[in-house]
């Protein structure tokens, strides 16, 4: 130490001082930079996505075009724009702006309006421009169309979101849900691959060939191929709405551009005018093009489109030539503008496949660096908004071309024009949200139509569910992709820990129970996990403080002493101080949440329903208020009364129970309510808190993947205790150490130690310790200085005996987090129950109180110990045995029924078993077999296939 009282050799680290500061956990004028830059590659890709880039997308769609009434109609979107979230006008409500936070709590959808110009002409005379309203989008959170963009924390505090709150995520159906970052090939340029599976493309198909991935300023995007045939030529394949197609280069290199085909030999032998393998191959493909009569431009031109229009879906007036043209303007490097400039790019593709399949080229790795880009969320955003506002048009061209009408979804009405008032119909006045019509197979194929709404498409389209995490995405898991780094920077002394534990830490800490955000009250989420004593770690990086991780505190530091104590302990299991436990140690909740909506009970159109209850009604006395719900705070247990609610018009009262078999507490209960606020009491939430305190089978891990299953809650009298009475919290095995080589788990425990004792917080940045200035000595050197011993082991004394015990323990503080894989969700146990209708045997299933499934293995099991009874027992006493009537003479299970009952007068009361077929019953007897055998004989039977038993 230094005569000022510092530490040597050691940068000045975190301390716990802003705890204590008064004004820790006022909001600030603005949010912290370090937070917001985490998802602003998200926010910013959606900004220019639903602005500058949604402009550019339709721009780029081509004109919708069809006839109707012989005329020439003709669609184009000339610009279209997403509104903010907002509540229909005319709604009851004072602030039309809708907040995520209402759309989390109802389970709706945060969403904004597409409206687009449309311009449309007959006969290429343009008749206006009509401004239509397209359907709803979901928006980002924080972006700039949300109405959270650019206000302070105390605003946000007000809205109900956190004070920190990041944005970059959307909200579907109440449910936070991410586009992630994708890897993509890199854009416009030629790479040269090896494709085994090429051969199987079609005769003559060598593995060889070269790829591109064309993409436009509005990032659409065309993978484009040539491969390499063995005769020498080439083959040019791409997609046109999910199709591939192939097309000799030949032809496609002499519709692009008017040149002779000397010069186009000449372009393609550059550099290899003396390779006679490639000029003859070359003059093969110019060839080819030849002798299909094709000399010309416009000869090319007009035999691709007469065979490609067919597919192009294009309007009937257009010629052959520019049916080509269009085909290559939407498949053929469509990143270039120029017919001359895809000329070049395709002639410099075909000079490195030939330099490929001659050796002379390397093939390139696709999955290097250098030959990806991430598509960003808001680029993929974009290019399904384009899609479907395309399918759309197709959708009409379709509708008009093969059915002779307009769309349903067009609203018609007869505007007077001039000459023929009565052959323009004002086609395109859409008052009613568009319906899209998706065809089932090609498009040249039938009626078949899935109808949905513009917004039914964009809710259902799988880039918003694409691997998101099960349950709430909250803050410290929203964003795997960019979190998997910020997690490991908060490994304390992760440099000195083996790399895969490191790795096993980046996944559990999103599995942390911890404190994810403070407004549990405005969640509707389906399952949220509230850590209820979480604490500040004394030991911590850098960056813990840089992203003020205080706020959401994951874990709680304790007493860990490295010991094998008992038996408890083997194999990641450890033991807890009973008394830490009955003090709150890592004690916790659930907080689940159930929407119940009286419209799903009822007709359509019924509207009588409300909650409630009836006045004396015995069934909820002090359970249910007089709005037939729980009160908040009530306890629940199996049975009770849950909630209550009255048909209007019939006085009917119905109760509903609690069906879960864990029991919770009633935290809040929101009434729900619909976009124009004229609801009626029809829908509400109910959120539950189950406690789930620690319980033998549950997960614990510190901060370097070394997880643990509380195995035992052992009494604290029992535990061993150091010579100054401290007992730990919890007993880890040594035996967890050598072979996962944790080294930053004890250096933790020693800092921890020593930062307790000095009363600071150490900095536990990677790389800040190395060999001349070790960690070991650092701490060693603080222990030593408050008394202890130099390398963190104490003296122990046995719980159970007093003897003091012989080794040196090692012992210290370590942040420990509480995960949620629990045993209150997992564990599966069923004595009797439900049972198949079918086979009569028990069910499977945890969440219907079904069996677990006895198998092959288990049976291969049991006979190789030698209990063939056991096995006996469990595959058919326990299963489905029963007991069956079975004819001896004739061996039949189906025959023997049982006799008509006698008339009330008689005296004979005994009924017997009669054999059908037989027409005896001295032959009937009782065998036990398997319920299944005995359905398994009525289904042959069904067949004409009879089963006869040989009864001994």
């Amino acid at each position: 130490m230094d005569p000022d009282g510092r530490w040597r050799n050691l940068p000045s680290g975190p301390t716990l001082k802003h705890l204590t500061d008064p004004l820790y956990g006022i909001p600030q004028e603005q949010q912290k930079p370090a937070l917001q830059e985490l998802t602003r590659a998200h926010v910013e890709s959606f900004n220019y996505a639903v602005r500058e880039g949604l402009s550019h997308a339709v721009q780029a769609i081509p004109p919708f075009e069809f006839a109707f009434k012989d005329e020439r109609i003709s669609l184009t979107i000339v610009d279209a724009v997403i509104s903010p979230p907002t509540v229909p006008k005319g709604s009851i409500c004072k602030d039309l702006s809708i907040y995520p936070a209402e759309c989390r709590g109802r389970r709706s959808t945060y969403r904004g309006k597409l409206t687009a110009d449309i311009s449309w002409s007959v006969n290429g005379i343009p008749k206006g421009i009509i401004k239509q309203f397209l359907g709803y989008v979901p928006i980002m959170v924080k972006s700039k169309l949300c109405n959270l963009y650019s206000l302070p924390p105390r605003a946000l505090i007000e809205h109900h979101e956190e004070a920190e709150e990041m944005g970059g995520y959307f909200i579907i159906n109440g449910i936070e849900k991410v586009i992630r970052m994708l890897i993509m090939p890199r854009r416009n340029f030629p790479i040269a691959l090896t494709r085994p599976k090429w051969k199987t493309r079609g005769p003559g198909y060598t593995q060889y060939g070269v790829s591109m991935h064309c993409v436009r300023d509005e990032h659409s995007a065309v993978n484009m191929n040539l491969h390499y045939l063995e005769n020498g030529t080439v083959m040019l394949n791409f997609i046109y709405r999910k199709e591939l197609f192939f097309l000799p280069l030949g032809f496609a290199l002499k519709a692009l551009v008017s040149f002779s085909d000397y010069q186009i030999f000449q372009e393609l032998i550059k550099g290899k005018e003396d390779d006679s393998f490639f000029r003859n191959s070359v003059s093969q493909m110019l060839r080819i093009v030849t002798e299909e009569g094709c000399s010309t431009q416009k000869q090319v031109l007009n035999y691709l489109g007469e065979r490609f229009r067919v597919k192009l879906n294009l309007p009937d007036w257009y010629p052959d030539a520019q049916a080509a043209e269009f085909l290559f303007n939407q498949c053929i490097c469509i990143h270039l503008k120029s017919n001359t400039e895809k000329f070049y790019v395709l002639c410099l593709m075909t000079r490195k496949l030939f330099a490929l399949a001659k050796g002379e080229c390397m093939e390139e790795n696709p999955d290097s660096l250098v030959n990806q880009e991430v598509l960003t969320p808001g680029q993929l955003f974009l290019m399904f908004l384009k899609g479907s506002l395309q399918l759309m048009g197709r959708c009409t061209d379709r509708t008009v071309l093969r059915e002779k009408r307009i769309p349903p979804w067009m609203e018609v009405a007869l505007i007077p024009m001039t000459g023929k008032p009565s052959l323009y119909p004002g086609l395109f006045l859409f008052t009613t949200p568009c319906r899209l019509v998706r065809p089932v197979q090609n498009l040249e194929l039938g009626r078949e139509e899935l109808i949905g709404t513009m917004e039914q498409i964009f809710m259902n389209i799988a880039i918003f569910e694409d691997e998101v995490f099960a349950g709430v995405t909250t803050h410290q898991e929203l964003f795997p992709h960019s979190l998997l780094s910020v997690i490991a920077n908060f490994i304390p002394f992760s440099d000195h820990n083996q790399s895969p534990r490191n790795m096993y830490q980046c996944q559990m800490g999103k599995q942390t129970m911890g404190f994810p955000l403070l407004t549990y009250r405005d969640r509707s989420d389906n399952k949220l996990y509230r850590l209820q004593t979480p604490q500040s770690p004394l030991v911590r990086p850098y960056m813990y403080d840089y992203y003020d991780m205080d706020n959401y505190p994951i874990g709680t530091n304790a007493i860990v002493a490295v010991i094998s104590y008992t038996g408890y302990d083997m194999e990641d299991a450890m033991i807890v101080n009973k008394a830490s436990w009955e003090r709150g140690f890592a004690h916790g909740s659930v907080y689940k949440s159930e929407f119940i909506d009286l419209s799903e009970k009822i007709k359509q159109g019924d509207d009588s329903l409300v909650f409630g209850v009836k006045p004396g009604d015995p069934r909820i006395v002090q359970k249910l208020d007089n709005d037939g719900l729980p009160f908040i705070g009530a306890q629940l247990q199996y049975g009770d009364p849950y909630y209550s609610y009255l048909n209007l018009n019939t006085g009917e009262s119905f109760v509903m129970y609690y069906k879960s078999k864990e029991n919770c507490i009633v935290d809040n209960i929101k009434v729900c309510s619909n976009d124009t606020g004229s609801g009626k009491f029809k829908c509400i939430c109910i959120t539950m808190r189950v406690p789930r305190n620690p319980t033998i089978g549950d997960k614990f891990a510190s901060r370097h993947g070394q997880k643990g299953i509380l195995s035992r809650l052992w009494p604290a009298e029992d535990m061993p205790f150091t010579e100054s009475g401290m007992v730990p919290d919890i007993l880890f095995n040594p035996h967890g150490f050598p072979s996962r080589m944790t080294i930053g788990m004890l250096i933790e425990s020693m800092a921890g130690k020593s930062a307790a004792l000095h009363g600071l917080c150490h900095d536990a940045t990677p790389f800040i310790f190395s060999e001349e200035n070790s960690a070991l000595e650092y701490f060693g050197e603080m222990l030593k200085a408050a008394g202890y011993n130099f390398y963190g082991t104490e003296r122990l004394y046995s719980g159970i005996s007093g003897v003091e015990l012989e080794a040196d323990i090692f012992i210290g503080v370590v942040y420990y987090q509480r995960l949620r894989h629990m045993v209150s969700d997992k564990f599966q146990v069923r004595t009797t129950g439900a049972r198949d209708k079918v086979t009569n045997q028990p069910i499977g299933g945890r969440n219907v109180q079904g069996g677990i499934r006895f198998g092959e293995m288990e049976r291969d099991a049991l006979l190789a110990h030698g209990t063939s009874f056991l096995l006996h027992d469990r595959l058919f006493n326990c299963s489905d045995r029963s007991v069956a009537h079975v004819c001896v003479k004739c061996g039949s299970l189906l025959s023997p029924l049982l006799e008509k009952p006698p008339p009330s007068w008689s005296a004979m009361r005994n009924r017997k078993y009669n054999c059908t077929l037989c027409n005896r019953t001295d032959t009937i007897d009782t065998v036990s077999v398997p319920y299944v055998f005995r359905y398994f004989v009525a289904e042959l039977a069904a067949m004409n296939i009879k089963v006869k038993l040989d009864v001994i």
